[in-house]
């Protein structure tokens, strides 16, 4: 799991904020478990669908969203050719771009964004390959290396299929000023396989779930 963490505004304010949801997502662990609807998120990975949690404590926001490898990427394996690695590196961009996803109706200040892909930027192979080329192999090192070789295959194979049902998962906090009543993820574009996300949220005055969709892509509520 690759795990990238964004230079932020306002350092110590957010090291604070994060820390105060460490506490309200414990809270939120036990309280969604009486409303019945942990149930979204405790479903298994599933192709089109996401998962979305939106947290509030005070003027601090979270935003914590979820989606399969198989709808951001279009696969579900670790990038090995240069037009996969291309796609994967463009993604983690999207994701760092919290206004191409969604849109508030009110003004917020992005605090802090942490992304965590399934895999490691597939780019340290590529430089241990180009270093062995160097070594001129005798014939009992060319025997080995195929053996190598067809271990390598078989290796990155079972990595492939033990990383199947892989997610990108992005944390975003924020400070809002006045109450958000109103979220539209404006992201589905940039998936065209998404069919939903499963929201659910947390604020000061009450919670609930609601399945967003491309066509019905807004959250309504209270704060």
């Amino acid at each position: 799991m690759k795990t990238i963490s964004i230079t932020w505004k306002n350092s110590q304010k957010a090291l604070r904020a994060s820390s105060t949801f460490l506490k309200v997502g414990t809270f939120v662990g036990l309280n969604l478990a009486g409303m019945g609807i942990n149930a979204v998120h405790a479903a298994p990975h599933t192709h089109g669908e996401g998962k979305l949690q939106i947290l509030q404590a005070g003027s601090e926001w979270q935003f914590v969203l979820q989606l399969p490898a198989a709808d951001v990427l279009g696969f579900e394996y670790a990038p090995s050719t240069a037009s996969e690695k291309k796609r994967y590196k463009e993604t983690q961009k999207v994701f760092q771009r919290f206004d191409d996803i969604f849109t508030l109706s009110n003004t917020c200040e992005l605090l802090d964004t942490t992304l965590e892909s399934p895999w490691e930027v597939a780019n340290e192979h590529d430089e241990h390959d180009e270093h062995d080329e160097h070594d001129e192999p005798d014939e009992h090192d060319e025997h080995d290396e195929h053996d190598e070789h067809d271990e390598h295959e078989s290796e990155h194979e079972d990595h492939a299929h033990r990383n199947t049902h892989s997610d990108f998962r992005v944390a975003y906090l924020l400070s809002c000023q006045g109450p958000v009543k109103r979220i539209e993820m404006t992201g589905f574009p940039h998936w065209p396989s998404l069919q939903h996300v499963n929201a659910i949220w947390v604020t000061n005055k009450g919670q609930g779930a609601l399945e967003i969709t491309p066509s019905q892509p807004t959250l309504l509520i209270s704060s």
